[in-house]
């Protein structure tokens, strides 16, 4: 099989799925996604059909469009990665990207301050049974969270809430939208959202 006879749907779906898996993708996976052979009536793999013959055929497609990306092995797979002559002008991005992660930890702490919002850290401690100051900190940078206003209790502790970037970030158009909102919301907090 040549690179003029893959078509242009079997090139789109091999760059679909280099493209978006987070892992590289190996040869036999390549062969199940373009061929599958398990569902009734799917498409048969002609006998010449080879997965290392679309990634041939994906890099030429890709180097036509003028695409600034390039076909990788790694080990026994293979991935999509930018290609050199734009990696240098990403470089500040991923080193922003990769400050910007969230452990499980500031996860967790995210998680309760969407769900049980306004909250307080005193709260969140008893939740979490560990303190959670460095978190709210580090979520209060990241403009994840923010600070709703104080509480009427004695030495008027902050409220803390989500923002808009905390919807944007995790897709979300408002908190009605997180899953399973309604089950973990305590009593009193669905009592109050009511009103």
């Amino acid at each position: 099989m040549t690179d003029s006879e893959i078509s242009e749907e079997k090139l789109s779906l091999l760059f679909a799925l280099l493209f978006s898996s987070p892992d590289a993708i190996t040869l036999d996976r390549i062969r199940e996604v373009l061929y599958p052979q398990s569902a009734e009536g799917a498409e048969e793999a002609p006998e010449d059909a080879s997965p290392r013959e679309h990634l041939a055929a994906l890099e030429a497609w890709m180097e036509s469009r003028g695409l600034p990306l390039q076909l990788q092995q790694v080990g026994r797979s293979w991935r999509i990665l930018t290609s050199e002559d734009v990696a240098e002008f990403l470089a500040p991005i991923r080193q922003k990207v990769h400050a910007e992660r969230l452990g499980p930890a500031a996860l967790e702490v995210l998680a309760l301050v969407a769900y049980r919002q306004p909250v307080l850290k005193a709260d969140i401690d008893s939740i979490r049974g560990v303190k959670s100051g460095p978190h709210l900190r580090h979520l209060l940078d990241m403009r994840l969270v923010r600070i709703l206003g104080r509480a009427d209790l004695p030495g008027r502790p902050f409220l803390y809430g989500t923002t808009k970037e905390f919807l944007d970030r995790f897709g979300l158009r408002d908190l009605k939208d997180l899953p399973e909102s309604g089950r973990l919301a305590a009593p009193a907090e669905a009592l109050a959202q009511e009103e």
